[in-house]
């Protein structure tokens, strides 16, 4: 109401101040009228319109300020808008620069028609600003007739509330005293209801002492039927599971490669189901509610199942790795012995060559004793030929026999002086043969040498 009433009494005040100051010493709003809509008529024109149209967009911005800047940068654009329609120059004056640096070059011609747009820059400002206050007047005026309406409902309805409120207070009036009046019957009515209530709790108070007994034997029982079929049914997984685990290791290690890691698979597969009953007896014999018994079992049997498969494997993994074949292995050490024999084999034949290089040796020394021998006898022959020769004289070749006999000590001589001995054996030496006179020599050639290697491969082949 008092926001009501404030709103009035301005509203007033700006009616009677309102005129009053629009027909002081201001300009007239009636003239800024026929100057907005001269520039409006001019804006409309085809040829120059835009530059009065970009004028007019200014409009507003520059009025709403209402500073002499505002103001003078209005009148300015009219003027180049006027002067540009007019054909007349006027002076460069760029976006952002001052006023007075714009008006310093303008003719005088210019600079009235700039104080003549300034003037009416003016009216028009003035004139907006009074259409912009009337119109804002006039939403005022609405709006407090539609709050003055709305507070004359408000105050309807609240005469009408307090009328309702009054006839309300004196029926609770009339029932209070009503229920003073029962007050006491109440009372009775509550004490011997309490009495009673208490009664039946204390009777319901021992029978449920009763159940609560009944009941805990009751869940005694239960807990121990639940441990002893979670026992029983532990039992018989832990069998089972343990039982396929002695199949699955005795299949897997039936093989020759994984058959030395059986007992070892077997031995874990005992130590896991006993690890599984220890496990059990300890989650039993914990102070954790019942009903996680089942949950630790089951979690620590597969932690240990898992445990026991990886050592399994592990195991099963290192006993194939480290498995060798007994056959692969003979052949290995029959593949040894036969180098071995083909190495001894070598060692014999270089033994045997050793031998027969050894025997050629001597072979050829004892050859070069008997050339040497044959030599001394030769030249002792030749000494008697020539002494026989000298003796009788007419003989001039010497006997067949004996021809022969030279020539093979001469061949054989040549033969030991210009090449050295082989390094096997070579009968170049021709065999000492006594041959009757009058027959020719036959020259047999020597027989071969036993030869160790020759023998064993005749047995080979």
């Amino acid at each position: 109401m008092e926001d009501v009433a404030a709103s009035l009494l301005l509203l007033c005040g700006s009616l009677i101040l309102g005129p009053t100051a629009g027909s002081g010493s201001g300009p007239d709003p009636e003239r800024g009228r026929m100057e907005l809509r001269r520039v409006q008529s001019l804006a409309a024109q085809p040829r120059y319109g835009g530059c009065w149209a970009r004028a007019l967009e200014h409009l507003d911005t520059r009025c709403r300020d209402m500073t002499s800047e505002s103001q003078s940068r209005l009148a300015l654009r009219f003027t180049h808008c006027h002067l540009s329609s007019s054909g007349r120059d006027f002076p460069s004056c760029p976006e952002g620069s001052e006023v007075s640096r714009c008006t310093t070059g303008m003719d005088p011609v210019a600079f009235n028609t700039y104080t003549e747009f300034f003037t009416h820059t003016h009216s028009i400002c003035h004139f907006l600003q009074s259409e912009a206050w009337q119109s804002r007047t006039e939403s005022t005026m609405y709006r407090l007739t539609e709050a003055s309406a709305g507070v004359a409902e408000q105050l309807q309805s609240t005469r009408q509330m307090a009328n309702e409120l009054m006839e309300a207070q004196s029926v609770a009036l009339q029932a209070q005293k009503e229920i003073l009046s029962n007050g006491e019957e109440l009372r009775a009515t509550l004490r011997d209801s309490t009495q009673g209530v208490q009664a039946v709790f204390s009777d319901l108070s021992s029978t449920s002492r009763q159940q609560q007994v009944a009941l805990s034997q009751l869940f005694q029982q239960l807990s121990f039927l639940q441990s002893f079929l979670l026992m029983e049914a532990h039992s018989l997984t832990s069998c089972c599971y343990n039982a396929a685990a002695l199949c699955t290791a005795y299949l897997i290690t039936s093989t020759p490669r994984s058959s030395r890691a059986r007992l070892l698979l077997l031995v874990l597969v005992c130590v896991n189901f006993y690890l599984e009953k220890k496990i059990y007896q300890h989650v039993l014999s914990s102070d954790q509610p019942e009903h996680l018994h089942v949950e630790q079992v089951s979690v620590y049997v597969a932690a240990l199942r898992r445990l026991s498969v990886c050592v399994a494997l592990c195991v099963l993994l290192l006993v194939c790795v480290r498995y060798r074949d007994p056959v692969q292995q003979s052949l290995e050490v029959l593949q040894q012995l036969r180098e071995t024999q083909s190495s001894l084999q070598e060692a014999l034949q270089r033994a045997e060559r050793f031998t027969q290089e050894k025997k050629l040796l001597e072979d050829r020394q004892l050859q070069l004793r008997r050339t040497a021998r044959a030599e001394r006898l030769w030249r002792r022959e030749e000494e008697f030929s020539m002494m026989s020769s000298l003796a009788a004289g007419s003989s001039h070749m010497p006997p067949s026999g004996q021809s022969a006999r030279l020539l093979c000590r001469s061949s054989s001589h040549h033969a030991s002086v210009q090449t050295p001995p082989p390094l096997v054996e070579d009968r170049n030496v021709c065999p000492v043969v006594e041959v009757p006179v009058g027959k020719n020599p036959v020259l047999r050639p020597p027989l071969p040498r036993y030869s160790l290697r020759s023998r064993r491969r005749s047995d080979v082949i």
